[in-house]
């Protein structure tokens, strides 16, 4: 039995006599565990990672759910300004704690929601003031137990001697059926991705013997049980010896028959391709972004690239952001104080979508002239603060003044 389930049933945080609640979020933290499928693979987290289109997948939505730029804004009426004096700001865009930038803190946090389920960080406060000062990434092997009692959570994480609540630890769940605590997507996908390994086996099999996966002897003289079982083990031996020259030497009067792969079985290699776009619904992620471009135009990549950011990574900076509004401000702060992860960010490295967009941020108002230069680490500008309103949308008053500016 894996360590890590005994070290679940041995503890004194999961006796037989708690509650079906309390064994419902257990079922769902250790629902990453082996799956046997129907094709005779085991699935797990570590064995998907050896799918390219699963490693890639989880590290395409990590990295860019990392890279985002995240900030701490404060709500005065209708307008938001930023507040990078704020400890939180800091912890979120800088350094969440002394061994990991705000990058890997991030990216860590979302390949253990993605591959397990749950991204469990621990919120450490000052002893005297209450501020964060830190938060310390808790590996999903760690993560005990979660319980729900009287109304409140505790999680239960090794190397830490008490239970903590719901209020010191960020908790960021994948797919939930009770909203709290997250299921692993293998749970679900190991009939499917099971198959795909076994079809990356059996690719590899048949390079490895060079299509030759079995073979008869046919001989005209009649040969006794063991002889026959002697010569078909040699045969066999030299044939997976490896290398690039096997040569088999037969006895006269004897043919080798070679079995080859039927078109069923030959139709596996390609199957790998299906399987890419089977992982690209899993993750709900677009099909090019893990480098699977069969069907892939230029028209059809822009479009999936702006779905990318809306289906796909908006939906975790949501769920962060929230997290982080509630657990990180005090009560008085989350009136005004709320966390933002500049999804905008994504076209960055788009220059004719994102040229496009600051045109219409600029002519249109939604932005000045300054703003779009500070995105771009530009310096600001004197007369570039004021936005630009179409002359054909111009209010009387401004028409008014216009006129009585130039003496009209």
């Amino acid at each position: 039995m894996d360590n890590l389930v005994l070290r679940a049933l041995q503890s004194p945080f999961n006796s037989q006599t708690r509650s079906a609640e309390i064994k419902e979020f257990s079922n769902d933290i250790f629902s990453f565990f082996n799956t046997k499928t129907r094709s005779g693979k085991f699935v797990n987290h570590q064995t998907a990672l050896c799918l390219s289109a699963v490693y890639n997948a989880i590290d395409q939505i990590s990295n860019d759910i990392a890279k985002l730029p995240k900030s701490v804004f404060e709500k005065v009426e209708k307008d938001r300004f930023r507040k990078p004096e704020h400890p939180v700001d800091y912890l979120i865009s800088k350094r969440p704690n002394a061994l990991m930038t705000q990058f890997s803190f991030h990216k860590a946090l979302m390949v253990s929601a993605l591959l397990r389920g749950n991204g469990i960080a621990v919120i450490l406060r000052d002893s005297f003031t209450g501020i964060q000062t830190s938060f310390d990434f808790v590996h999903p092997d760690h993560l005990n137990d979660i319980r729900k009692k009287d109304g409140q959570l505790f999680y239960y994480i090794k190397g830490y001697k008490r239970s903590l609540n719901s209020e010191e630890v960020i908790h960021i769940p994948g797919f939930s059926f009770n909203g709290i605590s997250g299921i692993s997507i293998f749970k679900y996908a190991a009939q499917n991705l099971g198959a795909a390994l076994s079809s990356e086996t059996f690719a590899d099999e048949n390079f490895k013997s060079k299509g030759l996966l079995a073979g008869i002897l046919k001989t005209t003289k009649p040969l006794d049980p063991q002889p026959k079982i002697k010569l078909a083990d040699a045969m066999e031996q030299r044939l997976s010896k490896g290398g690039t020259h096997n040569i088999g030497v037969l006895d006269e009067g004897m043919d080798f028959m070679s079995i080859t792969a039927n078109a069923q079985e030959a139709s596996l290699i390609d199957w790998k391709k299906t399987s890419i776009e089977d992982i690209a619904r899993w993750f709900n992620i677009a099909p090019h972004k893990i480098k699977h471009l069969d069907k892939a135009t230029l028209s059809n990549i822009e479009q999936q690239s702006l779905e990318h950011g809306s289906d796909t990574i908006a939906p975790w900076a949501k769920r962060i952001e929230e997290e982080y509004d509630y657990k990180l401000f005090t009560e008085e702060e989350r009136s005004s104080l709320y966390v933002k992860f500049n999804t905008n960010a994504l076209i960055r490295t788009d220059v004719k979508t994102k040229g496009e967009y600051y045109g219409r941020a600029i002519n249109f108002g939604w932005h000045t002239r300054n703003e779009i230069r500070n995105l771009e680490d530009y310096n600001s500008l004197e007369g570039l603060d004021t936005p630009l309103t179409p002359a054909n949308t111009l209010t009387q008053e401004q028409i008014e003044k216009q006129f009585s500016e130039n003496g009209n």
